[in-house]
C-alpha cells in the first residue's frame, strides 16, 4: 500500500510517497519518492497544468 507521508523539520513540511512492506512480522515503510515542500509541490502542478 502506498501513502503520502509528511515530515515536519523546523518550520517546514516536506512530502515523501512511500510504501508499506512487510518483512517476516514487521511492516516497514520504504521511501519511493521525495515530493519536496508545499511550495516545490504547488510549482510543479502549475507547470503540468500549463503543459
Amino acid at each position: 500500500m502506498m501513502f503520502i507521508r509528511t515530515k515536519k523539520r523546523d518550520k517546514r513540511i516536506y512530502y515523501y510517497i512511500v510504501e508499506a512492506v512487510r518483512k517476516k512480522e514487521k511492516v516497514q515503510q520504504k521511501v519511493l519518492m521525495y515530493l519536496g515542500t508545499a511550495e516545490t509541490l504547488f510549482k510543479k502542478l502549475k507547470l503540468l497544468k500549463k503543459n
